[in-house]
């Protein structure tokens, strides 16, 4: 490279640099005292809680961020300082625990400082207590395709597979019924209905954003009541509207599957969770992540590291969120 270009450029991005300290040094101070605690409430020390500062934004290439690390005191709390546009994200972790992070955006800033002055926000830590194997798989990655629209088709959750004569699997945990009047990608009515073939088999609604918070968000035991039959899900769309659905982020769900029974009560079943909603991909298609524990006790708790799916593609395999 000839070395006035180099020149050039250096001196360019000396300029650029020292005009984003200082825009960054321009801007409102904020104040935070982050407070960590266990699930009941009792202070955490020695938890290593990381807070990025949103400092300037670069086009097309994300937001640039003073990082500051620290660790909560003996009553779990840190406090920082620092300069920021008003937006500032936060991690918390500690071994033994799942971690847990979460956002913060401020008000309004009133002579250099942003309001409100040094709120507490409280962040949860979750015990690691009992990960267990499970079959667990993000069917977001290859879509099953419902192989008969219009007809209740048996899926299998361990097999992953369809029942006869559809598929190879040996247990229809989900009954699924896909009806769809597809036209084209604007033109389309689909109905998703998905049902159970045992006395105490069914599913339950989890509201939940797991985008924020710990990563282990969903109960650790499954419920031992209020589970539905039947599910329906839709997603429609009329040419020149918008389209139309039930499907949403903060939809998750608890299942219970292959329940045996003895004199009309529940003797025993496996329990599983979906996280996120099952979605519709029309005009045949349905996906959704899922977690099924096969060793029929309530516990929801994953291990990673012990997926009993064995060499599936690198998209499907899941980890706790």
């Amino acid at each position: 490279m000839n070395k006035r270009i180099f020149l050039n450029i250096l001196i360019a991005l000396t300029l650029l640099i020292q005009s984003s300290c200082l825009a960054a040094n321009n801007l409102p101070e904020a104040k935070l005292t982050i407070k960590v605690v266990s699930e009941d409430g009792n202070p955490i020390a020695g938890a290593n809680v990381t807070i990025g500062f949103e400092a300037q934004k670069k086009n097309r290439q994300g937001i640039m961020s003073s990082i500051s690390k620290e660790v909560t005191s003996a009553n779990g709390l840190i406090t920082v300082t620092d300069k920021t546009l008003g937006y500032i994200g936060y991690e918390a972790e500690k071994e033994e625990y799942y971690h847990s992070n979460g956002k913060y955006r401020f008000g309004t800033s009133e002579k250099g400082r942003w309001q409100p002055w040094n709120p507490e926000i409280l962040v949860v830590l979750r015990k690691i207590e009992n990960p267990v194997p499970m079959y667990s798989r993000n069917a977001h990655v290859s879509p099953i395709k419902v192989p008969k629209l219009g007809k209740t088709v048996g899926f299998d959750l361990v097999e992953f597979d369809w029942v006869p004569p559809y598929g190879n699997g040996n247990h229809a945990d989900f009954i699924i019924k896909l009806t769809s009047l597809y036209n084209s990608e604007v033109d389309f009515d689909t109905k998703l209905e998905l049902t159970f073939p045992n006395k105490f088999d069914g599913i339950q609604l989890v509201k939940e954003d797991r985008k924020i918070g710990s990563v282990l968000k969903l109960p650790r035991m499954a419920p031992e009541a209020s589970y539905q039959k039947r599910l329906i899900r839709s997603r429609s769309r009329v040419p020149g509207k918008p389209g139309e659905d039930d499907q949403k982020e903060d939809n998750n769900y608890i299942f219970r599957i292959r329940s045996e029974e003895k004199n009309g009560k529940l003797v025993r079943a496996m329990y599983g969770k979906i996280h996120g909603d099952i979605y519709i991909d029309p005009p045949t298609s349905i996906f959704f992540k899922y977690y099924l524990n096969p060793d029929y006790t309530r516990n929801l708790e994953f291990n990673p590291q012990q997926n009993l799916f064995k060499n599936i593609p690198r998209g499907e395999r899941i980890g706790l969120n």
